[in-house]
């Protein structure tokens, strides 16, 4: 059986559960916790040697980088079905899952530090977050983690990432406004990369920014009908509290307009 070495809430392991969920392949997962740096352990960098999650485990041996493990699922155990049989459609395929890649995932990234993990970082005493940065393995990154986490909040980053992620969302739009999916007519690769960007926005309370683009908004809504995107979701995440403060939100989102 293959094993899938990922986090819950990392961006891209949601993209490779997604996949697996809609093939249908039996997997066994190992989950790391990000915050405690379990990417980091010796014993994960054996695997997968830049400290990244996911990492496949297969018979053949170690994938990593979601795009491409996702490729191969497709491509080992479906025969293909996710990749349009149409050069054209595919080489867009291949697009968005690139897109995703290169400027989704990095856009997502300050939004999430700044309104989702500095928030519980905050919630520790002084004590219990220097107990948990002094755990880092790599002394000249934790300095670097503990300096981000006691900085105040970085508000030009998040209006810059809601300003790029509104880009994508123009671009969502133009391509599906006849109802279709991404890349093609048929659900592929291009929709699953793009749904950990759907995912990731209801988590920080963003969602609201596909009130903006319909089009982009009908699309995101037939991807989180899916049931593979309900069985990607940690069982009982919808029941947690999250840290996000709401009303900084809607304010960071106006600003980003204005």
């Amino acid at each position: 059986m293959i094993v899938l070495h990922h986090a819950w809430d990392s961006l891209q392991s949601f993209k490779v559960r997604m996949c697996l969920a809609e093939i249908g392949v039996p997997w066994e997962g190992r989950a790391l916790s990000l915050t405690d740096f379990d990417h980091l352990d010796p014993a994960y960098l054996a695997l997968n040697p830049d400290g990244l999650v996911p990492a496949l485990e297969t018979v053949e041996g170690v994938l990593t980088e979601s795009s491409t493990i996702n490729a191969y699922l497709d491509e080992a155990f479906n025969s293909s079905r996710l990749q349009p049989d149409d050069a054209f459609a595919r080489a867009r395929m291949r697009w968005w899952c690139q897109h995703e890649d290169t400027v989704v995932h990095p856009a997502i990234r300050p939004p999430t530090f700044n309104l989702y993990i500095k928030p519980l970082l905050a919630g520790l005493s002084p004590e219990a977050l220097e107990n948990l940065i002094s755990r880092h393995p790599q002394p000249e990154r934790a300095a670097t983690y503990r300096a981000a986490a006691s900085a105040p909040l970085d508000r030009a980053a998040v209006v810059l990432a809601v300003r790029s992620l509104d880009r994508t969302m123009s671009r969502i739009g133009r391509t599906v406004r006849e109802g279709g999916w991404l890349a093609a007519d048929a659900f592929s690769l291009a929709d699953i990369a793009m749904a950990a960007m759907v995912e990731r926005l209801e988590m920080l309370a963003l969602g609201s920014l596909w009130e903006r683009h319909s089009s982009a908004r009908a699309w995101a809504e037939r991807v989180a009908r899916r049931p593979s995107f309900m069985r990607a979701r940690e069982a009982g995440s919808a029941g947690k509290l999250s840290p996000v403060d709401r009303e900084l939100v809607r304010t960071l989102v106006t600003e980003a307009f204005e």
